[in-house]
């Protein structure tokens, strides 16, 4: 996909209509920096408003996808196109949530390991001492959970058993036990518990 390409389609549009781009983040109840943001191809609007976007224009989710006016030939074969970029898209963003989660996991060890070890070289008195790990836990434990959020939203879970695909609540993913992305849960589709392994697509 061209942004540059969709970021100059969305500003003509909304021009055409007579909009600012305040007053066209106010419709969608975003920024105008957001919209400009999208006009200058730096990214593209989130998903939940493109619908809302696409409305506001009077132009087609191809149109606003492509970046330029279709005729009804060209219609379908955009169609399939631009789906196959937005999950494309889709699988990418998700492998670097994921690699985000491996990266703060390894600051959390470092920062845990040098809590200890500050601990016990360079604080002078029990307090100190306490409020070092004390300090290092309680980030530990917000990092991990936000591991454990960006976990649960990206991609799907695969159950080993009848092969369903699902997101699971994070409550069921904050608590299974788990070995790096696999995890052992019960299927919503065939209720079985099994090691269900994260799939992006």
């Amino acid at each position: 996909m061209d942004l540059m390409k969709i970021g100059k389609f969305i500003a003509e549009q909304r021009k055409a209509k007579n909009l600012t781009q305040s007053e066209l983040g106010q419709k969608l109840g975003v920024s105008d920096r957001a919209v400009s943001k999208w006009e200058r191809g730096l990214c593209l609007p989130d998903a939940s408003l493109m619908i809302s976007l696409r409305d506001i224009l009077d132009i087609s989710l191809n149109e606003l996808l492509t970046g330029e006016k279709l005729s009804m030939e060209n219609n379908f074969e955009f169609s399939e196109k631009n789906l196959v970029e937005l999950a494309k898209n889709g699988e990418w963003a998700g492998k670097m949530l994921l690699l985000a989660e491996k990266v703060i996991l390894a600051l959390i060890i470092a920062i845990v390991l040098g809590a200890g070890l500050f601990s016990e070289r360079f604080a002078q008195s029990n307090l100190e001492k306490g409020l070092a790990i004390g300090a290092a836990v309680l980030l530990a434990l917000a990092a991990s959970v936000f591991c454990v959020f960006i976990e649960g939203k990206t991609g799907y879970y695969e159950c080993s058993c009848c092969g369903k695909k699902y997101r699971p609540k994070m409550k069921s993913v904050f608590f299974a036990q788990h070995f790096g992305t696999i995890r052992y849960m019960k299927c919503p589709e065939c209720g079985k518990k099994s090691w269900q392994k994260k799939v992006l697509k």
